[in-house]
This record gives structure tokens, C-alpha cells and sequence, in this order.
């Protein structure tokens, strides 16, 4: 399964021409919501925070670019969070309003924002909830059904016609929003599927000179050229690269940084309580954490459940016994560390080295003890 967002880049001039954006966020919440409830707001690699006060917050800072954020709240000392994402970081005010939850907030004022909703919230959800159904079938399935040809048939026809909507929800999108940072960013993610190009040279004609003429723009030209001459041009980390550095939360809302396991080597696991192969793989991971965790060797879990799949999250964590430790932001496949790290399928995982740099990836089965044999003899 593929992934359906990646990050804006930043425009032509953007920061020459204009100062940083300033942005405030207030929320009207439960109004028995008090200290010490609290807000987070994750974005540019920081955290900033507003204590909530009669369910009420404000947050308030500028940043040198639109992007998406993401908003996490602790109503008390035990650290239980819920989380809201699907908004921008953006010139003007944002509100978040919700007769309990941050998670159920609606969310209103800022252009970008009120596009994006209108694109997958209003428009794209249904269309993801089919695709994430059907790969949940599959699994869900007997090992004779996912052996049968009639049942794979089946799901691949219903799979390719919510692939075709998702199209024609894309393209009517873009042409209607020829100006927006949304639809380059639509137009973006649709590169990255070969079997989408046509649709992408098509639409790239649509956008306003100055997205089109964006960095960001060239990048899926140059993208599709590549591919044109048989070139491998997915986006993607390699061994050798610096790996990413992300910041998530732990199932009680501890916050956990990749840096914090410099000095260790660290298996990065990318999975989700629906994906069957994942929770199939967990044993072969567990045998290796244990044989190898007492040699400088650590896992961490990042999973791509959604908010609403959180129960299913914990479950999976204490149904399989996972030892590690384990992180979300709780996004799907719009995940931030996932959009990250190029992830549009799992299980997929990362080695990385005590210095940060990536050793290896997708190791699977014996092939993640052996590697851990070879970098860390007795």
C-alpha cells in the first residue's frame, strides 16, 4: 500500500521576498479542560506548548514557510494525549473547536487548510478508508483465499476503480486550484506512481507560472524524464545517508527523538496493527532484539495505525508481546517520520549505525540477525 502525501518544498524567492509567516492557533475545547492540561504544537523539528485553561489555548509564533503541523494534547500528568492533524502552518489565525476532543476538533480559518480539508477530508477519505478495507480483506483472509485467484481478482477490481476516482478527485482538484501550494504538493505525490504520469504531464500545464516553475515543479519533471530512460527514480534513502531525525510519542505521550539512540545501533520499524506481514515478521524481530539488545542494539517501533485505530495499536503491542519501544503520531500513511524516510509500503524497516547513518534496510527474516552478527561480534 502506498502512502498519499509527501512534504511541500519551498517555493522560488519565497524567503528573499517575504518575512517569516506569523501564525496563531486557539482552540475552544471541552471548557472542563484546565492545567494541567496541555497543547503541543510539533512543527520545524520543535515543540512549542500553551497550557489549556477552561478548554481554551493559544498558540502564537511565526515560521519562514506554509506546512503541515501537528497538534497533540496531555489533559494530565499521566501524559494521555490525543492528537490533531490536517491543518497548515499558516499566515493568519486557526481555530480548533470540539465539545470534547482535540482529536474531534473541527477546524477553521487559513486558505491552505480549508483546500486540504476540502481535498481529503470532504472529498479523498472515503477513497482511502476503501483501499485500507481491501488491504485489510486480503489479510484478513484464509491463507487458501489469498491463494485464490478469484479472491485476488476481486479485490483488484475494486481497488482499481477507487484508484481511478482517486484520479479523477486529483485532477478535478488541481485544475480548480491552479495557485494552491496544495495542489503542487498533489501533484508531487502523484509523481511518485509511474502509472500516474500521464495524469501529472497533463495537469503540470494547469498550475499558475509560479508554481510551475517551482523547484519542486522541475523535481517531478526531471522525475519523469529519468523514468522516460529507464532510470530508477523513486525517491528514496540509501545506505549510507544520514537518517532522518523524527520526533513522536509513545503510546502514555512521552516524547522520543531518533537522536536520543545515538551511540547504539537502531533498528527503525515501520508497521501497523492491520498489516499481516508486519505482525507476522515480529517474532523473527523479537529473537533478534533479545539475542542482540544486551550489544548495544535497540528497536523502535513506528507505527502508521491511524487516531482512530488506536486501541488496535495497543492491542497489537501487548497481543505480540513487543518489548521495544513504540511511537505514532497516530497519521496513517501521512505519518510525518514515515513521509520521511520514503516509506509507501510496509513492514519496512532501517539500520542505523551509532553515528546516525543508515547501514542497512528491509531486514527481514535471518537476514537481520546475520547483519547484526557481522557489526556486532562478541
Amino acid at each position: 500500500m502506498k502512502k498519499y502525501l509527501l512534504p511541500l518544498l519551498l517555493l522560488p524567492g519565497l524567503v528573499a521576498t517575504q518575512k517569516s509567516i506569523s501564525f496563531v492557533l486557539k482552540g475552544q475545547l471541552n471548557p472542563r479542560l484546565n492545567a494541567p492540561a496541555t497543547v503541543y504544537l510539533h512543527h520545524d523539528g520543535k515543540i512549542d506548548s500553551a497550557e489549556v485553561k477552561n478548554g481554551r489555548f493559544r498558540l502564537k509564533g511565526t515560521t519562514d514557510e506554509p506546512h503541515k503541523a501537528l497538534l497533540s494534547m496531555s489533559r494530565d500528568a499521566k501524559g494521555i494525549k490525543d492528537y490533531k492533524a490536517g491543518f497548515y502552518l499558516e499566515k493568519g489565525t486557526l481555530v480548533f473547536t470540539s465539545p470534547d476532543s482535540l482529536k474531534n476538533s473541527t477546524v477553521t480559518g487559513g486558505r491552505l487548510t480549508t483546500q486540504w480539508q476540502e481535498l481529503e477530508e470532504s472529498k479523498q477519505k472515503p477513497v482511502h478508508q476503501v483501499l485500507e478495507t481491501l488491504e485489510k480483506t486480503f489479510w484478513a483472509g484464509t491463507p487458501e483465499q489469498r491463494k485464490s485467484l478469484e479472491f485476488k481478482q476481486g479485490l483488484r477490481a475494486r481497488r482499481a476503480v477507487a484508484l481511478k476516482e482517486r484520479n479523477r478527485l486529483d485532477s478535478t482538484f488541481i485544475i480548480a486550484h491552479p495557485t494552491s501550494l496544495v495542489s503542487l504538493d498533489q501533484l508531487s505525490m502523484m509523481s511518485n506512481d509511474k502509472e500516474r504520469y500521464t495524469s501529472v504531464e497533463n495537469l503540470l500545464p494547469t498550475l499558475s507560472p509560479t508554481l510551475r516553475n517551482s523547484p519542486q515543479a522541475e523535481d517531478i519533471r526531471n522525475r519523469m524524464r529519468q523514468a522516460a530512460l529507464g532510470l530508477d527514480v523513486a525517491p528514496a534513502l540509501k545506505v549510507g545517508m544520514p537518517a532522518p531525525n523524527f520526533i513522536l510519542s509513545t503510546p502514555d505521550g512521552r516524547q522520543v527523538t531518533l537522536s536520543s539512540y545515538r551511540g547504539k545501533y537502531v533498528l527503525i520499524d515501520f508497521w501497523a496493527s492491520w498489516c499481516g506481514p508486519c505482525r507476522a515478521e515480529n517474532p523473527n524481530v523479537i529473537d533478534a532484539y533479545k539475542a542482540y539488545k544486551s550489544r548495544n542494539f535497540e528497536v523502535l517501533g513506528v507505527s502508521l495505525d491511524a487516531a482512530r485505530d488506536r486501541a488496535k495499536w495497543l492491542k497489537a503491542i501487548q497481543d505480540d508481546q513487543l518489548p521495544w519501544v513504540q511511537v505514532s503520531d497516530l497519521k496513517g500513511w501521512q505519518s510525518e517520520a514515515a513521509t520521511s524516510y520514503f516509506v509507501q509500503a510496509i513492514p519496512q524497516n532501517f539500520l542505523v549505525d551509532p553515528t546516525g547513518k543508515i547501514v542497512a534496510m528491509n531486514l527481514r527474516g535471518d537476514a537481520l540477525p546475520e547483519k547484526l552478527a557481522a557489526l556486532l561480534p562478541k
